[in-house]
């Protein structure tokens, strides 16, 4: 019986090839010729080779019977005695550095004994073109009829395996469905999303209980909208600048959906880029309602090729009851008004600002928080209030790119001072006494002087003693570090605002950005919502197969086109490692 497991990407070696089977020398002769549907010539082969039995065709990627198989639910076991094998030969890379790879097959064409219950089938797997389009993975399911069965009618005992998978496909709740251009499912972002919890979502008390309660009422007041006579289907934009918390908003919001005593399922868009897309994203949306559909940088999903067939599935004939959309974006201002001022697509925005002084501080708390277990660094409360006051305008990924530097600083100079005793600490100038303005306590409003004058003051070397009753904060080794590094990403902030510029076509000139954007130092601060694990790579279907459970799809760089991607340049095969 074949083997599934989850493997790496794999250059082709070699082909496998062998005499000639009673189906393989049509398969055979139809790639040998340009065809424009090869499904209807495979088909033919099989009812020359096999009168007897009723032949159902049915999409790989719709109802995949191995994978169904592999996790248990049947038997399914390759017979080369009667039929030859398409296979390619390749080498599996291994899962992690250092791990030994393995040698496995891609199965392209071959026949199986097949085993539901008490049922046997016959089943064919072949890789053809359907519309002389994309290769596409298609399962032949062959059944003697039973009963009422004829040759020319359905198999009732087919249709009831084929549900049976499908109901199994779509049993499982513990994944979120993803949009790139095509479907795939992610048990690794469910579980990324069950990590986030609301007490770790730093905003305004205020616009947090909004949101807490936003998504949750409108799934549970179907019927309030049933009486007021009006769609049940809500729309609302999260904007602002990256970084300040759109993303981990949606990851507490997903996770709260997804524990609910009826979970509702999320379903996350990261491109769409023809309309083709923007009608799969929906189709599926309708099929899962009710449903949280999320648009990651909708700004780059809503263009003006796509736009008017998006505003028409949004709010055309089409029914959308209990779809809630949430669509992000960092520049609310490039959003055509069809999406940011038309109340019947998008009713609600809420804006994500640079967090202000109690939320800064209130995000140095949750640092100092994390590291309480940590006795070799001394993190007094009083230093939260000092760090967010050096930190004015900081995003919360600048924010927690200047914790991760400070703390990655720290640990590499204990590291050398381990390894030498004589070895000076810092030989540039160390950072001075520095003395702090008052702080009332973390409600006192942030004015603008405040906001200009902080960091200065802040960085400003004091060199005076410390007055009776103020703390010297230059004692404190993660103080002393993070001046220096704030100091380090402020300069790059600045330096990039100055350099980056924008050229206008029309007149040819360009103009400084004041506004640039700066650069994501040493990490990727726009949180990209997006799974741990590798992508599996499907064609586009109605029903989404957990890739958790079967082997993934890789692909062969110059082989061919893509399956499902649009690119001409690589070409989409399901790899089965040896045991």
């Amino acid at each position: 019986m074949e083997s599934f497991k989850e493997d790496e990407q794999f250059d082709v070696i070699g082909s496998v090839s062998a005499s000639a089977g009673r189906v393989f020398d049509n398969y055979k002769n139809i790639y040998d010729a340009p065809l424009s549907d090869s499904d209807i010539q495979v088909t033919q082969a099989l009812r020359s080779c096999y009168p007897g039995y009723i032949i159902t065709a049915v999409s790989a990627q719709n109802c995949d019977l191995l994978a169904y198989a592999a996790a248990g639910n049947a038997s399914a076991e390759i017979d080369t005695a009667t039929e030859t094998p398409v296979q390619w030969r390749g080498y599996v890379y291994p899962g992690r550095r250092g791990q030994p790879g393995r040698l496995g097959d891609a199965t392209r064409f071959a026949k199986y004994r097949y085993k539901w219950l008490s049922e046997e089938f016959i089943l064919y797997k072949a890789v053809i073109r359907v519309d002389g389009g994309y290769p596409a993975t298609i399962y032949y399911v062959l059944h003697e009829p039973d009963n009422e069965d004829t040759i020319d009618s359905r198999s009732k005992m087919t249709d009831n395996l084929i549900k049976s998978v499908g109901d199994w496909l779509m049993a499982d709740d513990k994944l979120v469905y993803v949009y790139d251009n095509y479907w795939t499912t992610s048990r690794a972002l469910w579980e990324e999303v069950q990590k986030a919890d609301w007490d770790d979502v730093i905003l305004d008390q205020g616009m947090k209980t909004v949101l807490q309660d936003l998504v949750g009422r409108f799934f549970d007041s179907k019927n309030v909208y049933e009486e007021a006579g009006v769609p049940w289907k809500r729309g609302v934009i999260f904007h602002g600048p990256a970084g300040n918390g759109k993303t981990i908003s949606l990851k507490a919001i997903m996770h709260t959906l997804s524990v609910r005593k009826d979970p509702i399922p999320s379903l996350y868009i990261k491109a769409a880029n023809y309309t083709y897309n923007i009608h799969q994203v929906f189709t599926f949306a309708r099929q899962m309602s009710p449903c949280l559909v999320i648009f990651e940088d909708i700004d780059t999903i809503v263009t003006d090729k796509t736009r008017s067939y998006f505003f028409n599935e949004a709010d055309g004939l089409e029914q959308n009851d209990g779809i809630m959309m949430i669509a992000s974006t960092n520049h609310l201002d490039k959003l055509d008004p069809g999406l940011s001022h038309r109340p019947s697509r998008f009713d609600r925005k809420y804006l994500f600002p640079q967090p202000s002084l109690e939320e800064r501080t209130l995000y140095c708390e949750f640092w100092r928080h994390k590291l309480r277990k940590n006795p070799t660094i001394e993190f007094p409360e009083i230093l939260c209030k000092a760090m967010a006051g050096i930190m004015t305008e900081f995003s919360f990924a600048y924010m927690k790119e200047a914790f991760i530097a400070t703390l990655l600083t720290i640990a590499g100079n204990r590291t050398e001072e381990s390894e030498t005793e004589s070895r000076v600490v810092d030989k540039e100038t160390p950072v001075e006494q520095v003395r702090l303005p008052p702080f009332e306590g973390r409600h006192q409003p942030e004015t603008a002087d405040m906001k200009a004058t902080t960091f200065e003051y802040m960085m400003k070397p004091d060199r005076s003693s410390v007055q009776p009753g103020e703390e010297d904060l230059e004692k404190y080794e993660i103080w002393r570090v993070m001046v220096k590094q704030v100091k380090i990403l402020r300069d790059d902030m600045a330096g990039e605002a100055s350099t980056r510029r924008t050229y206008h076509p029309a007149s040819g000139r360009s103009e400084s950005l004041r506004n640039a954007r700066p650069p994501a130092p040493a990490e990727n601060y726009k949180e990209q919502m997006q799974p741990s694990g590798r992508r599996t790579t499907v064609q586009p279907s109605r029903a989404l197969p957990d890739r958790s459970r079967e082997p993934q799809h890789h692909s062969v760089r110059g082989a061919g086109p893509f399956l499902g991607s649009g690119s001409s340049s690589v070409v989409s095969v399901r790899f089965v490692s040896d045991v």
